[in-house]
C-alpha cells in the first residue's frame, strides 16, 4: 500500500494509490517487464503499460479524448498524467513549483494498533486526486490490513475508494494485476497461486458497486497480456529466463467497473489471503449507516468490522451503529475529528474513553456485539 506525495519521473512509475499483495505466492502484482522483445528503458512497452497506471493495482477514469504527452507517443490508458511531461525536476524548487505538476498526493491519516508489536490493524488513507488530469474532481483511497489472529484465514485487506470524475460518461476502473487466470464469481473472484510449489490464495469480496450496478470481468491471456485499450504491448522473455529469474511479468489482471455512468463512484473490496490447499473464507458483507459504509468480516472467534465515512471528511457528528452476531467485535471507525471519543455499548453503563489522534483519525474499539453509541 503506499501513496505518492511526489513523482520524480524517470523510472518512477505512475502508480499513487497502488498495492500489492505477497502471500504464499505474489498474488496482486505489478504487471510488466523492464526488459524484453519490445526493448529496454524507453519501450513501447515501458511507455504505455510497464510505467503507466493500467500495469498496477489501481485506478482508471478514462477519458476517450485524453492526451497523455505533448509529443503524442504515450497511449491514453485512462491513468495518471505524466507530471511535467516526464521531465525530471533538476531542483529541490522545480520539485515543488505547483506548475511543474510533481506533486501527486497527500498522506490524510495513517497509524497502526492498538498493540505496536502486534497490531490488529494498520490504517492508511491519502488523496491522489492530483496524479490525475482534471478528468477527475476526486480521488481518495482508504486501505486497512487486519491481522485476523485465524491460521486459516491469517489476514485480510479492505479497500475503500471514493471517486468523482468530471464527466460521468468517463468510466472508471478498479484493478488486480496477477500471474494466472483469475477465477471470476457472480461478486467477487479467486487468484491462485500454484507455480514453482507455492501454495497462495486471494479471495476477493466486491461489496461497491453492488452488484445489480457492477461489471466484474478478467482481461488476459495469450495476445492480451499487457492489453491497454485495444493494443497489447507485447515484451515477451524466453520461458527459460522467466523460470531461472525473478521477473513477474503477469498475464492476467481483474476490472471492477460500475455499469451506470456517474460522476461519483464507490469501490469497497475485501481481499483475504489463504492457503489454497485448505480452501477457507470468512463470510463479508457490507455495513452501511446514514453517513458510512464499510464491511463486516466474521471470524469464527471474533466479528471485525471496518467503518469508513463516504466522503472521507473527518466528523465531530456521533455515530450510531449495529454489529450483528454473538462473537466478540474488534471495530475501526475511520474519519473522526480528533479529541477524546465515548463508546458505549447499549447494554452496559460502562463507557470506553479512546483518544483519536491528529495522525490516525480513527478509533479502535474492541467490545460485544449489538448496538453502540461513539461519540466526541
Amino acid at each position: 500500500m503506499k501513496i505518492n506525495e511526489y513523482n520524480f519521473a524517470n523510472h518512477q512509475h505512475l502508480d499513487a494509490g497502488a498495492f500489492q499483495i505477497y502471500y504464499r505466492g505474489a498474488l496482486a502484482i505489478d504487471s510488466g517487464l523492464y526488459s524484453g522483445s519490445s526493448g529496454q528503458y524507453g519501450s513501447p512497452h515501458c511507455r504505455n503499460y510497464y510505467w503507466r497506471t493500467i500495469a498496477h493495482n489501481s485506478l482508471l477514469v478514462y477519458d476517450p479524448q485524453e492526451q497523455f504527452s505533448t509529443k503524442g507517443d504515450y497511449a491514453n490508458d485512462g491513468g495518471q498524467r505524466l507530471p511535467n511531461d516526464r521531465s525530471e525536476p533538476k531542483t529541490l524548487e522545480m520539485l515543488l513549483a505547483p506548475e511543474k505538476g510533481h506533486r501527486t498526493g497527500k498522506v490524510l491519516s495513517h497509524g497502526f494498533g492498538p498493540d505496536p508489536q502486534k497490531p490488529h490493524f494498520t490504517f492508511l488513507q491519502g488523496d491522489i486526486t492530483d496524479a490525475y488530469s482534471r478528468k477527475v474532481k476526486q480521488v481518495t483511497l482508504s486501505f486497512v490490513f487486519l491481522n485476523l489472529h485465524n491460521t486459516e484465514v491469517p489476514a485480510a485487506l479492505v479497500v475503500f475508494d471514493h471517486v468523482i470524475s468530471s464527466n460521468p460518461a468517463f468510466r472508471k476502473y478498479w484493478l488486480i494485476h496477477s500471474l494466472e487466470e483469475p477465477a471470476v464469481q457472480h461478486t467477487g473472484a479467486v487468484i491462485d497461486r500454484t507455480q514453482y510449489g507455492a501454495t497462495g490464495r486471494l479471495v476477493l469480496n466486491v461489496l461497491l458497486p453492488q452488484p445489480d450496478n457492477m461489471l466484474l470481468g478478467k482481461v488476459g491471456g495469450p495476445g492480451k497480456e499487457f492489453w491497454v485499450f485495444g493494443t497489447n504491448y507485447a515484451n515477451n522473455v524466453k520461458p527459460e529466463m522467466l523460470e531461472r529469474s525473478s521477473m513477474e511479468p503477469g498475464s492476467w489482471r481483474l476490472e471492477i467497473s460500475p455499469k451506470s455512468p456517474a460522476a461519483e463512484d464507490f469501490f469497497l473490496n475485501v481481499l483475504q489471503v489463504t492457503d489454497r490447499k485448505t480452501a477457507a473464507h470468512l463470510p463479508v458483507r457490507r455495513f452501511d449507516t446514514d453517513e458510512r459504509t464499510g464491511c463486516l468480516i466474521e471470524g469464527t472467534k471474533a466479528t471485525w468490522a471496518v467503518i469508513f465515512r463516504r466522503d472521507n471528511v473527518r466528523s465531530a457528528q456521533p455515530i450510531r451503529f449495529f454489529i450483528p452476531g454473538s462473537h466478540p467485535c474488534r471495530i475501526l471507525v475511520t474519519d473522526l475529528a480528533p479529541g477524546i471519543w465515548h463508546a458505549q455499548h447499549t447494554g452496559s453503563a460502562e463507557t470506553l474513553d479512546i483518544d483519536v489522534t491528529e495522525h490516525l483519525g480513527a478509533a479502535w474499539l474492541e467490545g460485544p456485539a449489538g448496538n453502540w453509541i461513539l461519540s466526541r
